[in-house]
């Protein structure tokens, strides 16, 4: 007769046999159902406008140097404030802005260093705009970072982030190089000034 502990022993020993068989099974079906998640960048936007959410630009530097751009609510071309509306170089000012407002962070910074360290706190520049709806942004900027390769920014009163300097180059030089049109040179015609000739001597006839 078979004893009890033997029955035990066998039993236990199919139980690890049968999950021997069952593990592997199991692991390959969990594989199988959960597929490997694709990995999704996020794009770190400094702005959620579209340049015809815009109206107002200003542009002022910490010397107090400014300049305004509004758009003319008639034509939705751009204009400079203080300049005859022709003379605004409109689409540049439509691209430049179209520019400012596709800016991407290339880094958030969650613990930055202190802001008067990196410019924030007199910012080198600081650019004002009113959208349509009559929102106000203010967008500072700071110093270069470290590695040269993008400007320490913070729209209102959100985080620090670091932006592509190329792009912020372009925007910024509109102060120091203002958008507007070739005026043509005026052609210039010379008036000849001729010298009157005295009339020939007439010959004095002999009597």
């Amino acid at each position: 007769m078979v004893r009890r502990t033997t029955w035990i022993v066998l039993l236990v020993f199919g139980l690890l046999v049968l999950f021997a068989w069952l593990l592997p099974r199991l692991q390959s079906t969990n594989a199988e159902g959960t597929a490997p998640a694709s990995p999704t960048a996020t794009v770190a936007r400094l702005y959620d406008l579209t340049a015809s959410q815009v109206d107002e630009i200003n542009i002022v530097n910490s010397s107090g140097d400014t300049i305004e751009f509004t758009r003319d609510p008639e034509a939705k071309s751009w204009v400079i404030k203080d300049l005859p509306a022709e003379q605004a170089d409109s689409p540049k000012i439509e691209s430049v802005s179209t520019q400012l407002l596709s800016l991407q962070a290339i880094d958030t910074l969650t613990q930055p260093p202190p802001l008067d360290s990196i410019g924030l706190v007199n910012p080198a520049y600081t650019i004002t705009m009113v959208t349509t709806d009559g929102k106000q942004i203010a967008t500072y900027v700071g110093s270069i970072s470290a590695i040269g390769t993008g400007y320490y920014m913070r729209v209102n009163n959100g985080p620090v982030v670091i932006v592509d300097n190329v792009i912020m180059d372009d925007v910024l030089k509109l102060l120091k190089d203002p958008p507007v049109m070739a005026t043509p040179t005026p052609e210039v015609t010379t008036t000849g000034t001729g010298t009157p000739i005295a009339p020939a001597a007439q010959p004095t006839s002999t009597p």
